[in-house]
């Protein structure tokens, strides 16, 4: 038995915007404590991880836990039918294996959606230690990824004692972001580098993706040198999604 209610079409729409980034199926599963997701995209590279604790939710009923597993496109057409001022109802329907989506307007209106066969055991997310953690406006991490995309097609980001740097480099030239934790109004606003300086290059069409969906006014980055690296930022006021990324490896 799953049952939960809504009032903020926008925060379901910004979740659905932030799994289809990398997904092409969401498994879903929902116990007592709330909703969660732990996925690798396809290609192995990257990994979704979601929390919302029954708290997100205005109405929130669980017994025991069950597996939800959706395509994403059809998710996404379900979510851009919502309008702002209604309110989301979801019911499990176990007989016949359909998630029930309501909204609840001026007219009310239902989708049944078939639920996938969801995958024989769950991803366990990685035991990481990391020695940058960075917290920043969004806005500047979004500029920053759009400025290195002009020229290249991986940015190399490297934090040093006061400055998160983000650089790229193509057949038509380079370039580079630097953000600070000095001055009046810094976008960088906290920044701990456990040794002297830590650098990674990653994919930017992956960062480009996952920066459109940052609904949140700040994000948290998290890197080691040459390692995986997370974004994280909140969704709705209680929840998080966080994106972990495996590190471009630099040829010689």
């Amino acid at each position: 038995m799953f049952h939960a209610t809504l009032d903020s079409t926008k925060t379901w729409k910004q979740i659905v915007d932030a799994l289809a980034t990398l997904l092409t199926e969401a498994h879903l599963q929902v116990s007592e404590s709330g909703m969660t997701l732990r996925q690798l995209d396809s290609s192995k590279a990257a990994m979704v991880d979601l929390n919302l604790p029954s708290a997100v939710f205005q109405e929130y009923a669980c017994k025991g836990q069950h597996d939800i597993c959706l395509g994403i496109d059809e998710l996404a057409r379900v979510s851009k039918r919502m309008g702002g001022d209604e309110r989301l109802e979801f019911n499990l329907d176990e007989e016949n294996k359909r998630l029930e989506i309501r909204m609840i307007g001026q007219a009310e209106r239902q989708f049944k959606l078939q639920l996938l066969t969801p995958p024989d055991s769950p991803t366990s997310k990685p035991s990481m230690a990391f020695e940058v953690k960075a917290e920043m406006y969004a806005d500047a991490f979004k500029q920053a990824i759009k400025d290195i995309g002009v020229v290249s097609s991986h940015v190399k980001i490297t934090a040093e004692k006061n400055t998160l740097t983000f650089s790229g480099e193509g057949d038509t030239g380079e370039a580079q972001v630097t953000l600070s934790t000095e001055g009046e109004d810094p976008v960088l606003f906290q920044l701990k580098v456990g040794s002297g300086s830590s650098a990674a290059m990653y994919a930017l069409n992956y960062l480009a993706e996952i920066s459109k969906a940052i609904p949140s006014d700040s994000i948290i980055l998290q890197l080691t040198g040459n390692k995986p690296m997370m974004l994280e930022f909140a969704i709705a006021e209680a929840g998080n999604i966080s994106f972990i990324l495996a590190p471009r490896v630099e040829r010689r």
